[in-house]
């Protein structure tokens, strides 16, 4: 059954105003719509230098830009916001300063393509939100699937993290009537792979059960045989069937727990366009809950 301890009482969507956080606002609009969760608006700004015109400038640039946001929610996606918050600073950390102090149980931040120099060279505010949260991040790229998703996709390993993703997962399926399934790894060229199988179908089908319920979401589960977890991932998420989410414990270090922390995370971060919620494992840092 599903925790409902685990589940987000606040949202913040973070934006910087530009195109890139379109799609991100659309899912954060829809998740707290759906849900009854109150939805905060977050925009960072900085001094652009001594010559950037009459002091407040910038942060009335900023009012705006958050204003213009949180019109576009209550417009034409209908959702109430429950707070307009423009910081100034560093943007991750004001951003993950914001969630904390709102009790954000979710972030939800956008992304945008970049190129080959962009790729080496550009500082990505998203990513550095996705690797230094101790909070939930929902990650939705303006180049990739739509939202809401038609199937939920977790990277499952019954690890804590996996687990708190496994119930948010369950969580916005409900929300976006989805359909929902698990995936693990086995390697099979290591000894004892057959036996390995059989206890990671009987492990997936545990965590099956913590958000099945009688005639809710299709909750399905699938062992597939590989060593390299962001490939089997991204194989578990090929399918034409629609928009999907893949969603991955943060700090999980791989599905069977053997690749350096983060390593699975960050690859799929940077090689997947889907919506993808990372969710790390709960902390004091967050009161042990994701409000």
């Amino acid at each position: 059954m599903t925790d409902t301890k685990a589940l987000p009482t606040a949202i913040l969507f973070a934006t910087d105003g530009t195109q890139a956080s379109g799609s991100a606002r659309v899912a954060a609009a829809h998740l707290a719509r759906t849900s009854g969760t109150p939805l905060h608006v977050v925009h960072v700004w900085a001094a652009t230098g001594p010559f950037s015109g009459a002091p407040g400038v910038d942060e009335e640039i900023a009012a705006g830009v958050a204003s213009a946001e949180a019109a576009l929610i209550e417009g034409p996606l209908g959702c109430q916001v429950a707070g307009i918050h423009t910081p100034r600073g560093s943007r991750a950390h004001a951003i993950l300063a914001t969630a904390a102090a709102v009790g954000g149980g979710l972030i939800v931040v956008g992304g945008r393509k970049l190129g080959i120099v962009e790729e080496l060279f550009t500082y990505r505010v998203s990513e550095d939100v996705v690797h230094h949260s101790y909070r939930p991040v929902l990650l939705v790229r303006e180049d990739g699937d739509d939202w809401p998703p038609r199937r939920v996709v977790v990277g499952w390993d019954g690890s804590p993290e996996a687990d708190r993703a496994l119930q948010l997962s369950g969580w916005i399926a409900r929300l976006s009537k989805a359909r929902l399934m698990l995936v693990t790894a086995v390697n099979p060229d290591e000894p004892g792979a057959e036996t390995a199988r059989h206890d990671a179908e009987r492990a997936l089908e545990a965590g099956a059960s913590i958000v099945r319920a009688p005639g809710g979401m299709e909750v399905t589960t699938r062992v597939i045989a590989g060593s390299d977890v962001p490939k089997v991932l991204r194989d578990a998420c090929a399918s034409p069937d629609g928009a999907q989410l893949l969603a991955i414990g943060a700090r999980g270090s791989s599905v069977n727990n053997r690749a350096p922390e983060l390593s699975v995370s960050r690859s799929v971060t940077h090689h997947t366009r889907l919506p993808l919620l990372l969710a790390p494992a709960m902390s004091i840092t967050t009161g042990g809950a994701l409000s």
